[in-house]
């Protein structure tokens, strides 16, 4: 079905660039999702920025080691204070409409972000001029030595067609998805198709074209897959592992990757909030028993940690010594602030300004869509009301961040976010500038945080970035949970050619390089 499809649109596409394509050339990737937007401004989804890997380019791509190489950009130089960046740009580049890529785009499109989108700020900060000598060359100043200017992978957007939103940019639908990528994008009617341009400055992929199919669940996106329908899967769940390992043909994939996503119980630490006490916030994470969420987890895959920058990075710390779930430890914790005076089994907070003892009701907020958040609160309830602490725990379908922001009243939210092989953008979350919502602000971290995104040296960034894990850590405004596994599959009796992109990255996709896609090879087959 992929492939006479593909055929039908070729036929009827743009004649200013070329397409590879032959017959059979189609990787098929399953999905049970969709892109939360096409629109790179507004977009956070998982899915949205693969297809921003294949359409658009970078000044600089992260290969499968997750080290930035150069990309649209040939060329740069420092200047003695590394304040300043020349960035020479290559001029063989077209977008997919047939129009040059030059350094207006970059500028452009590096401003529209600055001004416009909460995702990428972490890699736009310490810019403070763009300057456009000429067409193929770029000048970035930067307040301070910005140390993780090469791991900037922003999406450079066409002028042109963009130019008309750059007061609203959020507004543009970007359903053309035009850019300089090695592949061209058309959406049909069941999924997202990707085709090969065979004029890829980069040089073409091994593949035709890469189509993202639509299934309405995981369950049957792998039986897709075990029939033969599709190529590859992405965003199983450890049922599909249970289901798919028996399989002839099917290679299974599961790892922890940079950009896996990290969940978290964050605090509300406010100056009138429970939580602004610190050891409080220590009693919540020896209320967490981590081992009895995960084994309830056994639908979703994932795996139990302490810091916020996971293993599947090359920066996490290893802690010595973690908290651990201890109900005892809790209840001492508790007995220092509060006592059941009434002998009702339930705890009020000793206040002297008060006249009379208030009764601990916490709030707790979570996603209803999200299963390790469901069972997370479900124990989390379970576990504060054996020790007298009531909880009034609301599931919303909405982005908890809407209900928890800085300065508000919830005092407990179970969220998560997306990780970044990126230390100086992963640890922004907890910089007192960012505006985190739990209201957490610490000078310790920010003098740390400053040294971290100004250093050139991968030793010393993997230094800083323990550092930061351990004073978030020991002052605990969030409480990591753990870290979701990537689960993926290829059918590897039909498809070569990613094998040392796996053993390099740990995974097909969700990796934040094209390697793979790039890569992949169907088998040659005996006649």
């Amino acid at each position: 079905m992929a492939f006479a499809l593909l055929m039908t649109l070729t036929a009827c596409g743009d004649d200013e660039y070329t397409l590879s394509l032959k017959e059979g050339d189609t990787f098929t990737i399953a999905v049970a999702q969709e892109p939360d937007s096409l629109n790179p401004v507004t977009s956070d989804g998982g899915l949205s920025e693969e297809l921003f890997l294949l359409v658009y380019d970078s000044l600089w791509r992260l290969d499968e080691n997750g080290d930035p190489v150069a990309c649209l950009a040939e060329d740069y130089s420092l200047s003695s204070d590394q304040l300043t960046w020349t960035i020479r740009l290559r001029q063989d580049v077209t977008f997919s409409d047939g129009s040059q890529l030059t350094s207006a785009d970059v500028k452009f499109t590096y401003e529209l972000m600055m001004r416009s989108s909460d995702l990428y700020v972490p890699y736009l900060e310490g810019i403070t001029d763009i300057y456009c000598p000429d067409d193929y060359t770029v000048v970035i100043s930067t307040s301070y030595v910005k140390g993780d200017m090469m791991y900037n992978t922003i999406p450079i957007l066409p002028k042109a067609y963009w130019s008309s939103y750059s007061d609203s940019p959020g507004s543009y639908e970007n359903t053309e998805m035009i850019g300089s990528g090695p592949f061209v994008y058309t959406a049909t009617e069941d999924g997202w198709l990707l085709q090969a341009r065979a004029d890829y400055f980069g040089g073409a992929a091994q593949v035709g074209a890469v189509c993202f199919m639509q299934y309405e669940t995981e369950t049957a996106a792998a039986r897709a897959l075990s029939t033969g329908e599709v190529d590859a899967c992405y965003g199983l769940s450890d049922v599909q592992l249970l289901t798919l390992e028996s399989v002839p043909g099917v290679e299974l994939i599961q790892n922890v990757l940079p950009r896996s996503e990290v969940w978290a119980l964050a605090l509300n630490t406010a100056e009138d909030s429970f939580f602004a006490d610190q050891s409080m916030r220590a009693m919540i994470e020896y209320c967490l028993d981590r081992a009895t969420i995960f084994s309830l987890l056994s639908g979703e895959a994932g795996e139990a940690g302490y810091v916020w920058a996971s293993s599947g990075t090359d920066y996490a710390l290893s802690l010595s010594d973690p908290r651990g779930y201890s109900l005892d430890t809790a209840q001492s914790l508790l007995w220092n602030v509060a006592y059941d005076l009434d002998e009702d089994g339930y705890l009020e907070y000793y206040n002297s300004g008060d006249d009379e003892d208030e009764e601990i009701v916490l709030t707790l907020y979570s996603n209803a869509q999200d299963i390790w958040a469901s069972t997370t609160g479900a124990v989390l309830v379970d576990t504060l009301g054996s020790l007298g602490i009531q909880v009034e725990w609301s599931r919303t379908d909405d982005d908890v961040t809407t209900v928890c922001k800085t300065g508000g009243s919830w005092d407990m939210c179970l969220c998560s976010w997306q990780g970044s092989e990126n230390a100086a953008v992963a640890g922004y979350r907890f910089y007192s500038g960012s505006g985190d919502m739990t209201s957490w602000s610490s000078s310790e971290y920010d003098n740390i945080y400053v040294n971290l995104r100004a250093s050139l040296d991968g030793d010393t960034i993997r230094t800083l970035a323990g550092q930061l894990q351990q004073v978030v850590y020991d002052q605990c405004p969030y409480i990591i949970l753990g870290y979701s596994c990537d689960v993926q599959a290829i059918r590897s009796d039909t498809w070569t050619g990613y094998e040392d992109i796996v053993a390099a990255s740990g995974g097909l996709f969700g990796t934040g390089s094209a390697a793979a896609y790039m890569a992949v090879t169907r088998l040659e087959t005996e006649e």
